[in-house]
């Protein structure tokens, strides 16, 4: 047999091993037949004992070298691994520690296939086990950090990442600088239910229980963590500055999943040392980790660091597509003959970086491009991959690619087994895995090449090993990484051992786990997305306006059955539904079952990782999400269900708008169609309230209960109304034994039948549920800044308060009233004895969402200083598809959010005095635009092309035009104050859609040059137009006072760079017109078509933008006699002839010919005689 075939046959043999094993008990000791399997060894081919002994000499090799190459380095006293760049030897990396361990353990794997080891297995266990204790307890020391970053996620208050080897302390002089990664708690929580599911016991005391749950609580918030990333370098640049890495939130969505329903003390465990994980976190995590895919972060294009994310050892993600393009991503742009780079212009350990300045300058990255130092380690991992995808050719590649580029140390053997190994033919060398290959820039200069930064791709550039093998200090991350290739390579390991969790399969061939806790099963059900044509209706708010079009939505299908429980508050309210044929029940039929409100389950969960000796509190004070609240929880006895926060009263003032609510109880049943990833079908609760009935939305709620009665909402969301009885049969069933525990205080629990009992005197409550109050159709704005209470005392105005009845004919006047109270003394004045401003604010705001008069209820909010619970994940979820934030007021300052943010920060925005001290009315506007705009990327992630910045205060401006353009038949003047939320919703999205839908041809090119320039919308290409330019200009370009040099910016940047794309728009931010804004665009563009079809043409002086604008209306002002130069400019349409490009290119001409060349315009391009729209910007 050749040794092909034989090498087939071994890993065929493999193969059908680790099939054999999936249904196996993963604490069994594997037996000797097991592992001749494993390593190709048949009593055909061979002798038997011959073949053990070939072996066990293996093993033996690996042995030493694993204790000569690791453990010779590992602390006494704390178990942790220096680092190698360490003078003294004393500084040990989480991250690094953590693959020696693994190394480590993977040897022990091996011994464990063994009777006879020598006590091998036992010690090589323990000393993997004594490292991820020596990080455990260096991170208990720092407890304190734990519970402020959990809550925070500041920098300041991380984990550190390193420690001092030698007791465990910070290291000395060390501040907060690289030290926050996510990726090592996450890598670390991950590696250690790997260990403790192959029998080794790590996890000692409900203290460190305690702990590791605190670790989880700290990980859960990745998606919204700017970190420093697995490298400790943060940005690309290294300006101290932290972002978003896909690494580390892929690493901790895997440290979620792994954790969740996780026993800490393995097959010997109780409940109480179980981990629990927010089902929601996690599912952000993963959409925010596939989003970023195969991006690293914003100014890295990808990074090696993903290799470690997508494949071993995390397997953070198994849609085939994205993994293949994350890898192929990673091989086009870092591989190199000596290994991957890590990123693009990485300057660490390269000839050129300064070893004075910690920081880079902010033009010094520009050197380190074609000179980054590449990492042979990444040689060995791709090896590894291939091992996992059973790629033989891929795992041959890469180890022949190593061959060369390894450093040989021989081993040091006694005479026998040096003997031994001659006769087996095996190698008596050591290969060392380099640190990294490095240019030598002096060879190069000795060489009389060209200059380091400019080199060319046909010279031979000339690559140095780092010396560090030869003063004996070996790279310890790399060399754990090589050995576990050539444990896998040799057949001595499979990759079951290495993954006894199999998360190298997908989650639905994965071993199943205890079923008392769920398990996030990622994509265990038939899923498909098809680009369909979805027609979205644009209402226009008058009979008369209506427009359609069709465009492509984001669908996913899925064969999951959401179940409806409908809970009616009171039996009037279900006998009304009965004659309507819609079958509910009420809290007290379904008794002993209980229905919470979310607040309830969050007052649960806070008693989860407690513990007062290291000074934890429980989980954090965060709302559940919708996934969160369609489990079932067995509490103490009890079983409990909660409804969704999209129906709690005590919310925004969102809730109260019942078209807007029936929408989001839609996009809440498409989302869990789309997301829902655990054991089991969700149990949506419809909890319906009397008001729900009253309004002119009753027969909206009607039809929507009849498409579930139906079981179809769509052709991709299936459902199915239940009796609560009928549905936990076969739901998702979450057991929260840490509340059984004896350390747990006696809590009150109040379900929905007890708080509903305490409001009868609710003023909402009517004798009759046909007792309809009639609001009026669009109520009267609020003039605060002008009213009857300004010039009365303030006993005059507590009169009033406390003598008037509050109804819809004096809720105007008790705003205002109040409001003057407010400024007087804020919301603790005291009106009456017990009973404050703020009381009757909220008393205001309840009744104003009773009589749907959206003025009041909005100012009223916004005095109360009201805020949506899921404003930073919005802000996230558009930060990660690449745009940036701005809050403020249109025509003033705004604030620029680039990476995510607290909910308290946003709070300080949008109640500071820019935004609520000069518009009480923008603060929870905004909210509302950033909520739906969150909500529209998610669905329709194309109507935001050509939009980089999305500035808040000009989405609102775009708003208005767009209200105006819609009641341009009416003569009553409406503001955006009193229209409904769901109103606001729809405008929002009709000027978003109406390019796409066609309806933009009704507008003047006034109109449409005013609403895409409040939108910030650009052409497609539009920033590597103006890099052309840019190139093309050597004095650069001025606009609005800002001048962009030529240089250095080329220098620095890259045309494809976001940086250059948010400086260019930090110009474009400057104006202050719309329409103004969109013809600065439009110069762009003109000047972009002139020079890219004349290579010839140079702008010999600086490109002022502003003075080519002037001139080309003044242009248009000769030619045409025009009184209103600039808005009668503004309405020309956007085209060569007659048009406003005609004037632009004229006076482009005559900037770069001067004004004797203007007759010459003709004969510079034939071509321009086309009429085409070549600036046509949506």
């Amino acid at each position: 047999m050749s040794d092909s075939d034989s090498g087939k046959q071994r890993q065929s043999s493999m193969t059908s091993v680790n099939i054999g094993n999936l249904g196996s008990n993963r604490s069994r000791r594997s037996s000797w037949s097991d592992s001749k399997k494993v390593w190709g060894v048949s009593d055909e081919s061979e002798n038997y004992s011959d073949s053990r002994t070939l072996i066990l000499q293996k093993m033996n090799i690996y042995y030493r070298k694993v204790k000569r190459q690791i453990l010779a380095f590992q602390s006494l006293t704390t178990g942790l691994f220096p680092n190698h760049l360490d003078p003294e030897a004393k500084i040990g990396h989480v991250v690094e520690n953590v693959f020696c361990a693994i190394a480590v353990w993977s040897l022990r794997q091996c011994y464990c296939k063994i009777d006879n080891d020598q006590g091998r297995a036992h010690e090589l266990g323990q000393a993997a086990v004594k490292c991820m204790r020596g990080i455990l307890l260096c991170w208990m020391k720092q407890s304190k950090k734990v519970e402020v970053f959990k809550s925070e996620q500041s920098p300041r208050d991380a984990l550190h990442s390193k420690f001092n080897v030698l007791n465990g302390n910070e290291v000395e002089g060390a501040d907060e600088v690289g030290q926050l990664q996510i990726c090592a708690i996450s890598i670390y929580l991950l590696t250690l239910t790997q260990m403790i599911t192959s029998n080794l016991e790590i996890i000692f005391s409900i203290d460190e229980v305690n702990f590791v749950q605190q670790l989880v609580f700290s990980i859960e918030r990745a998606y919204r963590t700017p970190d420093y990333g697995i490298w400790e370098r943060g940005s690309k640049y290294n300006t101290n500055t932290c972002e978003l890495h896909a690494s580390s939130i892929g690493m901790a969505k895997a440290a979620l999943e792994a954790m969740n329903g996780f026993n800490l003390y393995g097959d010997k465990g109780a409940n109480w040392s179980v981990v629990y994980v927010d089902v929601d976190a996690h599912n952000r995590n993963r959409t925010t980790f596939d989003t970023l895919l195969p991006r690293e972060s914003a100014s890295k294009n990808t990074d090696a660091a993903l290799l470690f994310t997508v494949s071993w050892p995390t397997f953070a993600v198994h849609e085939a597509t994205l993994v293949e393009n994350t890898i192929r991503k990673c091989k086009r742009k870092l591989h190199g003959a000596h290994g991957f780079k890590r990123f693009l212009r990485d300057g660490q350990f390269t000839d050129l970086e300064s070893t004075e300045n910690r920081f880079y300058e902010a033009t010094e990255i520009k050197k380190f491009d074609k000179n980054e130092c590449e990492w042979p380690m990444f040689f060995a991992v791709m090896a590894i991959d291939g091992v996992f995808k059973n790629n033989q050719s891929q795992v041959d590649e890469y180890l022949a690619a190593l061959s060369p580029i390894l450093r040989r140390t021989t081993e040091v053997t006694n005479k026998c087994e040096s003997s031994s190994r001659s006769r087996t033919g095996m190698s008596e060398k050591g290969d060392m895995m380099p640190h990294y290959y490095y240019i030598d820039h002096t060879k190069q200069q000795s060489s009389n090449q060209s200059d380091s930064s400019d080199l060319n791709s046909n010279q031979k550039v000339s690559y140095n090993c780092s010396s560090e093998i030869l003063r004996g200090k070996y790279f310890l991350l790399g060399q754990s990484v090589w050995i576990i290739c050539q444990l896998l390579t040799d057949k001595l390991l499979n990759t079951t051992d290495l993954d006894p969790l199999r998360r190298y399969l997908p989650p639905c061939d994965r071993p199943k786990s205890n079923s008392r806790y769920s398990s996030i099963q990622d994509s265990s059900r038939y899923q498909y997305s098809l680009n369909i044509p979805k027609t979205v209706t644009n209402q226009s708010y008058d009979s008369g306006k209506a427009t359609s079009g069709s465009m492509i939505s984001n669908v996913t299908f899925s064969d999951l059955v959401i179940q409806v429980v409908a809970i009616s508050e009171s039996v009037r309210l279900q006998q009304v539904l009965a004659t309507y044929g819609i079958q509910t029940q009420t809290p007290k039929q379904i008794e002993p079952l209980l229905i919470w409100p979310p607040a309830e389950l969050v007052k649960a969960y806070a008693n989860l990782g407690v513990n007062k000796k290291l000074g934890f509190s429980g989980r954090p004070v965060r709302p559940f999400g919708v996934l969160g609240t369609c489990k079932v929880y067995r509490i103490s006895s009890k079983t409990v269900l909660c409804y969704p926060l999209t129906f709690e009263t005590t919310d925004f003032y969102m809730s109260s708008d019942m078209t807007l609510l029936l929408d989001n109880i839609r996009s809440d049943l498409e989302f869990i169609t789309k997301c829902w990833r655990l054991k089991g079908r969700p149990i949506y609760v419809m909890m319906l309230r009397e008001r729900h009935l009253r309004g002119t939305q009753k027969s909206d709620l009607l039809e929507l209960l009849t498409q579930i009665r139906q079981g179809k909402l769509s052709s991709s969301i299936f459902v199915r109304l239940e009796r609560l009885q009928t549905a936990i049969s076969s739901a998702c069933i979450e057991h929260l034994d840490f509340l059984n525990t004896s350390d747990c205080p006696t809590i009150e629990w109040e379900s929905v039948a007890v708080a509903e009992n305490k409001n009868t005197n609710d003023t909402s409550h009517y004798k009759s549920l046909t007792d309809v109050v009639k609001a009026p159709a669009l109520s009267e704005d609020i003039d605060y800044l002008h009213h009857e209470f300004q010039n009365l005392d303030e006993a005059e105005i507590r009169d009033f308060i406390c003598n008037t009845d509050v109804h819809i004919g004096t809720l105007k006047k008790h705003t205002l009233a109040t409001y003057e109270l407010y400024k007087h003394g804020g919301l603790d004045y005291m009106i009456r004895e017990n009973y404050r401003v703020k009381t009757h604010l909220e008393h205001l705001m309840k009744e104003a969402g009773t009589f749907q008069d959206w003025a009041v209820t909005r100012f009223v909010s916004s005095l109360l200083h009201k805020m949506i619970d899921s404003l930073a994940p919005a802000v996230t979820n558009l930060l990660v598809r690449g745009k940036i934030v701005t809050l403020g007021i249109f025509g003033y300052e705004e604030t620029v959010i680039d990476k995510p943010i607290r909910p308290n920060e946003i709070f300080k925005i949008l109640y500071s005095d820019s935004i609520f001290g000069r518009s009480v009315f923008h603060a929870v506007l905004l909210q509302e635009v950033l909520v739906n705009v969150a909500v529209f990327m998610n669905t329709y992630p194309q109507l935001f092309n050509g939009i980089l910045k999305i500035r808040l205060g000009w989405m609102l401006e775009a708003i208005k035009l767009g209200l105006a353009h819609i009641r341009t038949d009416s003569d009553e003047t409406v503001t955006l104050n009193v229209i409904s939320p769901n109103h606001m919703k729809q405008i929002l999205e009709y000027v978003l859609t109406t390019q796409q839908t066609g309806d933009g041809e009704q507008r003047s090119s006034f109109q449409k040059r005013q609403l895409d320039g409040a939108l910030s919308r650009v052409p497609v290409h539009f920033y590597e137009h103006v890099w052309s330019i840019l190139e093309r200009t050597p004095g650069g370009i001025k606009l609005c006072g800002i001048f962009l040099p030529q240089q250095p910016t080329l220098s620095d940047m890259t045309d494809y760079e976001l940086n250059f794309s948010l400086k260019i728009e930090e110009m474009l931010s400057r104006i202050a017109d719309p329409a103004y804004r969109c013809l600065v665009v439009e110069m762009f563009e003109a000047v972009n078509v002139l020079l890219k079809r004349n290579d010839e043409l140079r702008f010999t002086r600086p490109l002022d933008v502003d003075y080519l604008i002037n001139e080309a209306v003044k242009l248009f002002q000769q030619q045409t006699n025009s009184k209103d130069s600039y808005p009668d400019f503004y309405n020309l349409p956007i085209s060569l002839v007659g048009g406003s490009t005609g004037y632009m290119i004229r006076v482009i001409i005559n900037y770069l010919f001067n004004a004797a060349a203007v007759q010459q315009s003709d004969a510079i391009d034939s071509n321009l005689n086309t009429n085409v729209d070549i600036c046509k910007i949506s």
